[in-house]
């Protein structure tokens, strides 16, 4: 039965400070070497989701900006899409303004995409967001909210207080009439910081599942997760795994729970329920050697 594994990065496959480990990136390039089909799906955009993921040796398409593009790992082509419709975008940037909370808008291609905000008006929340892509030629802010993109738009994130983004989360899906994807959660690095990822209502890590199981013609999909917007790619997939730092939510609903983040919680879960499949002289090793958290297969 051939089976697609997807992970999602940022408290899953990723340890402390968004970093792969050499132990989870060697390992998996071992299992993928010997035929394991193996990829990530994030709310990352391609340029940060590449950078993070340098020295995966993947060959199926990745999934980037919260289920937005579906794209070839080495080029970045776009295999599949799904924008926001321009006039819905409108109605979001407007109901933005009226909450006041800012929003970071992004358009263009995943190889070269923009990311605009309103200077001046960020929210302490997108100050530290933006802090830490300092450098990155993707952030160009705008004078005002006029010069915000309407056009092209396929990711939005507005960063701020859980109230504030409750209240704003309500507005938007009753003036969009279900045509968005509105997805709330706490930020994994900055806790103190509510996150509503807006897409295109196709824009998800579900639609993602669907979409790479008829493009690659597998039978079965088991995932990796840890925050909410897993939970739709949870809900589509065979089987769902949650890393023991997961959001309550995402427990609740997984198949099993794994290791943790910080301790190659997917690596190891990959190495014992595939390396019979696929054995290797590393996996094997990992296998035999120490083992972290608590494996579900």
């Amino acid at each position: 039965m051939s089976t697609l594994i997807l992970s999602d990065l940022d408290g899953t496959l990723l340890g402390p400070g968004a970093a792969l480990s050499t132990a989870t990136r060697d390992g998996i390039n071992d299992l993928l070497a010997n035929g394991l089909q193996f990829s990530y799906a994030t709310a990352r955009s391609y340029v940060s989701a590449a950078r993070v993921a340098d020295g995966l040796d993947l060959q199926i398409p990745v999934t980037v900006s919260g289920g937005a593009f579906q794209l070839d790992p080495h080029t970045g082509a776009i295999l599949n899409e799904e924008r926001i419709p321009d006039a819905d975008l409108d109605t979001v940037l407007r109901l933005c303004r009226e909450h006041r909370v800012p929003p970071i808008v992004y358009n263009g291609i995943p190889t070269a995409e923009r990311a605009a905000w309103v200077e001046g008006e960020e929210s302490d929340g997108m100050r530290r967001f933006l802090a830490d892509r300092v450098g990155d030629s993707r952030f160009r802010p705008t004078p005002g909210w006029a010069q915000l993109p309407r056009a092209g738009g396929f990711y939005a994130t507005i960063i701020g207080e859980a109230s504030a983004i409750a209240a704003l989360t309500i507005d938007i899906g009753a003036a969009t009439d279900g045509r968005l994807s509105l997805i709330a959660q706490i930020d994994t690095h900055h806790p103190q910081d509510t996150y509503l990822e807006l897409s295109a209502a196709r824009a998800t890590k579900a639609h993602a599942v669907a979409w790479l199981r008829d493009y690659l013609n597998v039978a079965r999909v088991i995932v990796y997760g840890d925050n909410l917007n897993d939970l739709p790619m949870f809900r589509a997939a065979d089987q769902a795994y949650a890393v023991a730092n997961a959001a309550p939510e995402v427990l609740a609903a997984a198949t099993g729970v794994i290791g943790a983040n910080t301790e190659d919680g997917v690596l190891h879960h990959l190495v014992s329920a595939w390396s019979r499949d696929a054995p290797t002289m590393r996996a094997a090793e990992m296998l035999n050697g120490p083992q972290s958290g608590s494996m579900a297969t």
